[in-house]
């Protein structure tokens, strides 16, 4: 085989085993926002239709598509994506604080339940698959590479719903982060400091691409720690 048929079919694994989870990730994670903005009072994500599960509802075609596609031809070490923010409006919530601070914490919270529940259903996947063939299976045949495929599409899944539960953690405006942190902040201090989120993609990119390595180091114990909890039924198995 050709070394651009092998560089196609390396991306054609990549495409379908890294986009699924990061679509269900970014998908679910503002589909979590605008839900719990509407319990505290806002309507807006629904009033623009956003408060809805349709994938095309929250595509952003940079942030979802070119992004992601860039950093898998690119063979990134991390494959990040985003989608459209869900509209929201805080002066509808009941009080004001509690709602900026469900509101951003629902959404880094589902993707780590969603990770979890990936794991579960991967586990149930492992076993029954270990219980079908007696633990053997041929390593050259079409079964191995579709067992192959899946195994690696639940993996990814759960990395990017990790990856993005963390990342937005982070308490850099505008990251979900620093909106819960500013919940607990003074008045003047709130406003001051979520003001900055107007510039803090830029800082994001920047630190993200100059400083990716450190940016791993600092947050890698915390994903490790999350991955395997997610995948723990693995180590009873052995």
């Amino acid at each position: 085989m050709s070394s651009f048929g092998q560089q196609f079919i390396d991306f054609f694994r990549s495409l379908i085993t890294w986009l699924p989870g990061l679509v269900m990730g970014v998908v679910l994670h503002e589909y979590a926002h605008g839900l719990a903005a509407y319990r505290c009072g806002d309507p807006t994500a629904r009033t623009y239709g956003r408060l809805t599960l349709n994938p095309l509802k929250h595509i952003d075609i940079f942030g979802s598509i070119i992004l992601p596609l860039l950093l898998i031809l690119l063979n990134s070490g991390v494959i990040f994506g985003y989608a459209k923010p869900v509209p929201i409006n805080p002066s509808y919530f009941k009080n004001y604080r509690k709602g900026i601070r469900y509101t951003s914490l629902a959404g880094p919270l589902t993707n780590i339940i969603v990770a979890f529940a990936v794991g579960l259903i991967y586990g149930l996947f492992f076993y029954l698959i270990i219980k079908m063939t007696d633990g053997i299976m041929d390593n050259q045949g079409p079964g191995f590479v579709f067992f192959d495929l899946l195994n690696q599409l639940f993996r990814n899944t759960i990395y990017i719903n990790v990856f993005l539960a963390i990342f937005n953690f982070l308490p850099i405006p505008p990251l979900d982060g620093s909106k819960i942190l500013a919940s607990f902040l003074p008045d003047n201090a709130m406003h001051g400091f979520l003001s900055f989120g107007r510039y803090g993609f830029i800082f994001i990119f920047i630190f993200l691409f100059l400083g990716g390595r450190v940016f791993w180091s600092i947050i890698s114990p915390v994903f490790n720690i999350i991955y395997k909890a997610c995948t723990w039924w693995q180590y009873l198995i052995g």
